[in-house]
């Protein structure tokens, strides 16, 4: 089932056959650097697990596969989840490195602002939550629309919060 698609990618939900896609990217330290602490094969099956519950628990919410149009190739992730169990809700990403630095990142969020996150969400901003030092995705965040609303401390590191309002519907 895809949730939303670009131009060039598709979003869906991670099923049991991925362990080893979802592996690729939890397992890598160089592409979890600004994320969290990357996973051996076994915490990133049992974190696959966890992830495939969640959906069943919150339903519009957790971490998703990305997978490229033409080639039907794994390229990532891209998930929305709730900060530190409160009512908001942030969104996140990550690309494999072969798929860096090609813009897929921004057309990412920009198509998950667009036909998601506002309808799987019941809330009116959105935020993201990025450490200092990763400036390529502020960088993304801000071509988004975000805006730096200031720091907050987040799993024990202090991140940079940047928030997108939605659009009021026009008539």
């Amino acid at each position: 089932m895809i949730l939303f698609e670009s131009e060039r990618l598709y979003v869906q939900p991670y099923t049991k056959d991925d362990a080893d896609l979802f592996f690729a990217l939890n397992g890598d330290a160089e592409i979890m650097q600004y994320i969290r602490e990357p996973k051996t094969r076994e915490q990133s099956d049992a974190f696959l697990e966890e992830n495939l519950k969640f959906y069943t628990d919150h339903p519009g919410l957790g971490r998703f596969a990305v997978f490229t149009k033409n080639s039907n190739e794994f390229a990532g992730s891209f998930s929305l989840l709730s900060i530190d169990g409160s009512e908001n809700i942030h969104l996140g990403y990550a690309l494999l490195k072969p798929f860096q630095g090609k813009g897929l990142a921004t057309e990412l969020v920009k198509a998950a602002l667009a036909d998601y996150v506002f309808t799987a969400i019941p809330n009116n901003a959105v935020h993201a939550l990025t450490v200092a030092e990763n400036i390529g995705s502020q960088k993304v965040l801000l071509k988004c629309g975000f805006v730096f609303t200031g720091t907050m401390m987040h799993d024990g590191d202090e991140v940079m919060v940047y928030e997108k309002r939605k659009l009021p519907a026009t008539s």
